[in-house]
């Protein structure tokens, strides 16, 4: 394995083939649905039962080193695990599926696709907006500001802004979506 796109490849092959409920997230997603970028890490939300969790771990790839310690995210308190492919090197984060009701929506509008190949579940192009706009403004960061930007850029008029807005509202992120309308209508006067 000599590239992120090739762990993530074969955590998919994985995935799939145990048929454990998924979702990629993170910065393939937005790349998936707005302007890519770099990185150096993937993120799954997985909803992976117990008995399945070390079923799925006994069969990781060569290469990948499982953490097998439970950690929360610090943004979202989400619990994760972290895999790490250390000849790369490359990180890969595992997030529980929570009870969130953000979570759980998100989760079940997700939408199967293709992506090198292989079925790959997305979250929606809104879905993605909001979670970086949430990450943007709780983590502080501005990569996923940008992340959600290049979406807004790339997807135009395809989004549903009135669900974006909608949780927005009920994620407390107003701030960060109407920063988002400022900086987007730039590109499109």
């Amino acid at each position: 394995m000599t590239t992120g796109e090739e762990a993530v490849f074969a955590l998919l092959d994985l995935l799939n083939a145990a048929e454990i409920p998924y979702m990629l997230v993170g910065s393939f997603s937005s790349n998936a649905w707005g302007e890519a970028r770099s990185t150096k890490d993937a993120d799954f939300v997985v909803h992976l039962a117990p008995e399945k969790r070390a079923a799925l771990f006994a069969e990781l790839p060569v290469g990948f080193e499982c953490d097998h310690q439970i950690s929360f995210e610090t943004i979202t308190g989400h619990t994760r695990q972290i895999l790490q492919i250390p000849s790369i090197p490359f990180e890969i984060e595992l997030f529980d599926l929570s009870d969130e009701s953000f979570d759980q929506s998100r989760f079940s509008r997700r939408l199967k696709t293709t992506m090198g190949g292989r079925t790959v579940w997305l979250p929606t192009a809104e879905d993605v907006v909001v979670q970086k706009l949430r990450w943007s403004q709780l983590g502080k960061r501005e990569k996923d500001f940008l992340d959600a930007l290049g979406i807004a850029k790339v997807r135009r008029d395809r989004l549903d802004w009135e669900y974006i807005e909608r949780w927005c509202r009920d994620l407390n992120i107003l701030e960060s979506l109407e920063r988002l309308r400022r900086e987007r209508s730039d590109f499109f006067d």
